[in-house]
C-alpha cells in the first residue's frame, strides 16, 4: 500500500501522543540507543516516532518502568554519532555485526571505531544499549541474546545491462557464482558482486548458501568494490559499468518492499528487482508479489528454511535474565513487549517484514562480537 495509505492505516500522525504530568526532561534524551543494521533501521526509526519523514506513535516501555522511547541510529549518514549528551562522539556501525560489536565494547568497556574517524577509538559503555540485527549468533556463547521481531526473505537483487536478465536461478547456480566466480547462465554474463563486510545480509547470504568469506571474496573480485546492502541504485550504477553483462547480489526482500510501498528512504534504480529461487525440488518464487505501492511478501517464500530469516534486536543477556530493569523487558521480551504487541505487528508487516511466532523469544545467545 502507497505510504500516505499506510500511515491512515496504522493510525498514524504529526500530533503528540499520550499524557500524563510534564517530564522535566524530553523522553528521547533517556531513550534506548540502538545502533547496527541497514535491513532493519527503517521499522526500527519507525518505532523510535519518524521513518521517511512520516510520524509514528513511538513505541514505549511500561508505565510502571518509566515509558522509555527507542532512538535507532542509521547504518549509514555522518560518519560520526553522538548518541547520549553528554557522552563520546564515536564511528557508526554500519551493519548488523558493526552493531553488534559496538554493542560488545559498550558491555566489555573496551573501545570501538577506528585510529581514523571521529577522534579515534572510544569508550562506549552507556552510549548503545541494543543492537539491531538481520543475522543470528556467529559463534558460541551467552553474552548476547537475540530477541526476533519479525521475518524476512532474502534473494538475489540483479541489473541487467543490455541483455535480457535471468529471472529465476537455483541454489546451487547462486552457490557457483559465488564460490567460483561470473559465469553464462542461459547465456547471460552473470557476475556476482559483495555485500559490506559489516552486514548481517552479508553473513547470512554466505550462510545460506554455504560459502566461506574467502570463497566470497575471491568470487566478487570482477564486480570490484563491495556495495552498501540494499543498495539497488549502487548495483545499477555497478552494472552499468559492465556491457552485455547482468549484475546480481544478496537483497533484502523486507527493505526492497518498503522501498517500493514508500515507507523507507528509496534506493532504487530502474532495472533493479529480486529474482525467485529454486531450492533444490522446490520453486519459492518470487519473495514478494504485487506491484508498487502495493507489495507484499510472499509468505512461501519467507518460510523458507534456507532463505527466510527471523531479524533481532539484541541486548545484554544480564540485562535481559537479570532482576529488574523492566524498562528493557516490557520494551523488548516475550510475547506482551511493546515489539511484540498488535500495533507493533502492524507497523513490523507495512516494513515488509512478516510477524515471527517466536516475536520476544530469549532463547538465542552469542557471545560478544571481538
Amino acid at each position: 500500500m502507497a505510504a500516505a495509505v499506510v500511515l491512515t492505516a496504522l493510525g498514524l500522525s504529526s500530533l503528540a501522543v499520550g499524557g500524563g504530568p510534564a517530564a522535566a526532561d524530553p523522553k528521547q534524551f533517556t531513550a534506548l540507543v540502538g545502533v547496527g543494521s541497514d535491513t532493519t533501521q527503517d521499522v526500527l526509526n519507525a518505532f523510535g516516532g519518524s521513518a521517511n519523514a512520516f510520524n509514528y506513535t513511538p513505541l514505549q516501555s511500561s508505565t510502571a518502568s518509566g515509558k522509555r522511547q527507542i532512538a535507532s541510529w542509521d547504518a549509514i549518514a555522518t560518519t560520526c554519532i553522538t548518541t547520549q549528551a553528554p557522552g563520546a562522539t564515536f564511528l557508526r556501525p554500519n551493519g548488523s555485526t558493526n552493531g553488534r560489536r559496538a554493542l560488545s565494547r559498550a558491555i566489555d568497556g573496551a573501545t570501538w571505531g577506528d585510529n581514523t574517524n571521529c577522534g579515534g577509538n572510544k569508550v562506549v559503555s552507556g552510549l548503545v544499549n541494543f543492537a539491531r540485527s538481520s543475522a543470528g549468533p556467529s559463534g558460541t556463547g551467552t553474552d548476547l541474546t537475540y530477541i526476533p521481531f519479525g521475518r524476512d526473505g532474502m534473494s538475489f537483487g540483479y541489473f541487467a545491462n543490455g541483455v535480457t536478465p535471468v529471472t529465476s536461478l537455483t541454489k546451487a547456480q547462486l552457490v557457483s557464482l559465488f564460490t567460483t566466480g561470473p559465469a553464462t547462465i542461459g547465456g547471460v554474463n552473470i557476475v556476482p558482486c559483495g555485500i559490506q563486510l559489516g552486514s548481517g545480509t552479508y553473513a547470512f547470504w554466505n550462510t545460506a548458501l554455504g560459502v566461506t568469506a574467502a570463497q566470497m571474496a575471491s568470487a566478487v573480485t570482477t564486480c570490484g568494490a563491495t556495495i552498501q546492502e540494499n543498495d539497488a541504485a549502487g548495483l545499477a550504477a555497478r552494472g552499468a559499468t559492465f556491457a552485455n553483462t547482468q549484475v546480481i547480489i544478496g537483497f533484502s526482500a523486507a527493505n526492497f518492499i518498503s522501498q517500493s510501498n514508500g515507507v523507507a528512504a528509496s534506493q532504487l534504480a530502474a532495472g533493479v528487482d529480486l529474482g525467485e529461487i529454486v531450492d533444490g525440488a522446490t520453486n519459492l518464487g518470487k519473495p514478494y508479489s504485487g506491484t508498487a505501492p502495493n507489495t507484499v511478501p510472499s509468505s512461501t517464500f519467507y518460510a523458507s528454511t534456507t532463505f527466510g530469516r527471523d531479524v533481532y534486536n539484541v541486548l545484554p543477556t544480564t540485562i535481559v535474565s537479570g532482576l529488574g530493569n523492566n524498562d528493557y523487558k516490557t520494551m523488548f521480551v516475550g510475547s506482551t513487549s511493546s515489539m511484540c504487541s498488535a500495533a507493533a505487528a502492524v507497523t513490523t508487516n507495512a516494513f515488509g517484514f512478516l510477524s515471527v511466532a517466536g516475536c520476544g523469544s530469549t532463547t538465542l545467545q552469542g557471545p560478544l562480537v571481538a
